[in-house]
């Protein structure tokens, strides 16, 4: 099987009301990426949702769209959603990293991946766009993923595209938008975004987003929540 994979992040620069950070991915089989894009374009158009989708878009007049792009998400069966939750506050890059923060961040997209990357599969991952400080992240992430691999699963590529021109990636960014901030507890209670978050919670049988997953495996709504101790 050759899959896709589009990631996105939220709150990676941490801030007074960022306490948790979220690195999500959206998987989809690549034979079925051009059907569902397809679907998913059209129920964007039904919405009347001609710019960008994506979390901090999420308001009052279009939660009932969004609601309904959440529940496409949860009754396509081959789309998968896994998510990395970041304590920054428990996050010392001095102590692991040599102070480099952007290289502890790379390291935290590379334990996002390698569970749900499995032999005999190959796989095109596609980050959103980020402004490195180092021109090699991208390349040193693929690397270090293929040498774990060791030629048992195949990265066909991992490289950045414009999340605005491409529905699953905004797909992404809006349910890592959720996660990230149920964790930060920054959606007023009663608001569109924190009725959002409980309506993503309902699906993965929950009261609140703001509960991991029992394990790593491959599953509907993946949510880990790392331990830096």
């Amino acid at each position: 099987m050759q899959y896709v994979v589009y990631c996105d992040e939220s709150r990676h620069d941490g801030g007074t009301e960022a306490r948790f950070m979220a690195i999500g991915s959206l998987w989809v089989p690549r034979c079925r990426k051009a059907e569902i894009t397809k679907t998913l374009r059209r129920l964007f158009h039904e919405e009347n949702l001609h710019a960008e989708v994506k979390w901090s878009k999420v308001s009052a007049s279009r939660l009932a769209s969004y609601q309904r792009i959440v529940d496409f998400f949860f009754n396509e069966e081959a789309l998968r959603f896994r998510v990395i939750v970041v304590d920054h506050a428990k996050y010392d890059p001095d102590g692991f990293h040599g102070g480099d923060r952007e290289l502890g961040f790379y390291k935290f997209y590379y334990e996002l991946l390698v569970k749900w990357l499995e032999p005999g599969n190959e796989y095109l991952i596609l980050l959103d766009f980020k402004q490195n400080q180092s021109a090699d992240r991208y390349r040193d992430l693929r690397a270090v993923l293929t040498r774990k691999l060791k030629g048992e699963a195949k990265i066909l590529d991992l490289t950045v595209i414009d999340s605005g021109e491409t529905p699953l990636a905004q797909l992404c960014d809006l349910l890592t938008g959720a996660v990230a901030s149920a964790w930060c507890g920054s959606a007023k209670a009663g608001s569109a975004k924190a009725q959002l978050c409980d309506h993503i919670a309902r699906h993965r049988g929950h009261s609140t987003l703001k509960i991991a997953s029992a394990s790593p495996a491959i599953s509907k709504f993946n949510v880990f929540k790392i331990d830096l101790q």
